[in-house]
Order: C-alpha cells, then structure tokens, then sequence
C-alpha cells in the first residue's frame, strides 16, 4: 500500500511543479527592467563650406563611415581618402569629418543706412489776388445773374487777420471786379459799405484765406433801397463809411484770426 502512493506521489508531481515554476518564470519577467533602445543616430544636417573652403560634418552619437556616406551621397572611397581613416574604424563623437572642398563661404557687408535727419515743415508762401465788386441783387438770392448789372459807390477795405489795413476801393460799375493785386497769401478779412439808396443782401464782412498763386472773388450784393436819404446827408454818411469799414474790417480780421489760432491749439 505505502509503495502504490509513493509511485502515485512521484507521477503527480510534475503536474503540481509545472504551474508553480511557470509563475515563478512570470514574475521574474515582470520584475526584470525593460531594455534600453538602442541609440539612434541624429539626423544628417548639411554642412556649408567653412572659410577655409572645407565642408566638414561633426561626427554625431550612431554615426558609421557607411552611414555617413549613405546620407550624404559622398563615396565612401572619398571619406578614406580626404581623412585618412578606413571604413570599419570607429567614429569618435564630436570630431570634424570632411566631406569635400567648395567655394570658401564669403562674409556679406552690413549695410548701414544713415538715419535722414526729419526737416521742419518749410511754410508755403507766396502772393495772390482779393477780387471785388458790388452788383444790384434784382432777385435777391444773393447770387449774381446776367441780367443783374455792377453797382457804383460801394466802399470795401481788405484787411489783413492782425487788424492792418491793405487796401480800399470804391466801385465806379464799369470796370468791376477790382482786383487787390499781390498780396501775400494768408487770412484776410474784406469788409463793405452799400452804396447810397441800397441795402444789403448778402453779408458785408467775409473773412478768407488767400493761398499762394490763387485769386479770390468776392461779390457783395445790394437791393435799390424804398427810401432814399436826402443828398444833404450824402457826403456825411460816405465819409463815416469810410472809417466804419475800416474798424469793420480790422476788427473781423482780428477775430477771424484768434479763432483760427485757437482751433489750431485745440
């Protein structure tokens, strides 16, 4: 009896050691670290020709002379030749390789621009012409037609934006417009008078700016006035004209001017 178990034991015992050994084989497997990959050579960047006309390729982590040779489309032959080495040598890292000769690589100049120094704005001067007439404003929409004909005895004075004085005239209805010749271009201020027995349909006071080379025209109108004043008080009145137009004008240029300076500042 003990000898039929003894036998028993010893052909069972494979079938109970092999799972046994077999995870054993497993958790070694699993323990062990994997292995490291291995080293990959870096990627082959093409050398320029250097100063002295040599085209060298440093020597990277992988590299072989066939490698090399492979990437660079240079004979292996040629890679003995130009450094004196065999083609199953070992490469050390780092050294320099020629791989050829080309033009020496020439340094271009560094342009340099000299900075234009920024001008000051010139101001444009010059001179121009005022042109003025009076003409009888039949229609009265200040605007002159053909059929509306000039008017005499109309007293203007031209003024310069400071109040000083350039010119006056009286209109004779003939040779109108007058012209205010050659005058340097800037702010002007033209004030008017209407004639004895007329009234005024358009402004009597217009400020405006005179560029260089230009012409200006100014036109003022009247209407025949209802009531006509005695021609006792005719010579009076056109001699106060006179001095009023000139206040007038001075004083329209003058404000004409300051509000002109203070846009500017604002």
């Amino acid at each position: 009896m003990t000898h039929k178990t003894t036998g028993y034991a010893m052909r069972m015992l494979p079938w109970v050691m092999l799972p046994l050994l077999l995870g054993a084989l497993r958790s070694l497997a699993l323990a062990a670290p994997p292995e490291a990959p291995a080293p990959q050579p870096t990627a082959f960047q093409t050398p320029t020709p250097g100063a002295d006309g040599r085209i060298v390729y440093i020597i990277q982590s992988g590299d072989t002379l066939w490698r090399i040779s492979a990437v660079s489309g240079v004979p292996l032959d040629q890679l003995e030749r130009l450094n004196n080495i065999s083609r199953d040598a070992p490469l050390s890292i780092g050294r320099e390789l020629v791989l050829g000769f080309g033009e020496a690589a020439t340094a271009l100049p560094t342009l340099a621009f000299a900075a234009t120094p920024s001008s000051t704005p010139v101001a444009v001067t010059g001179s121009g012409d005022i042109c003025v007439e009076f003409f009888d404003d039949i229609n009265g929409d200040a605007s002159r037609q053909e059929s509306e004909g000039l008017v005499a005895g109309g007293q203007i004075v031209v003024a310069r934006a400071d109040g000083t004085q350039v010119g006056s005239y009286t209109t004779d209805g003939t040779s109108e417009p007058y012209c205010f010749a050659q005058l340097t271009s800037g702010d002007y201020n033209i004030a008017a008078a209407a004639p004895e027995g007329y009234n005024p349909t358009s402004s009597m006071n217009t400020p405006l700016r005179l560029e260089p080379g230009a012409k200006a025209y100014v036109a003022f109108a009247v209407q025949v006035s209802r009531q006509q004043s005695g021609s006792a008080s005719s010579s009076r009145s056109s001699s106060l004209g006179i001095i009023g137009l000139v206040l007038l004008a001075a004083a329209g240029g003058l404000a004409f001017y300051l509000s002109r300076q203070a846009r500017q500042r604002g």
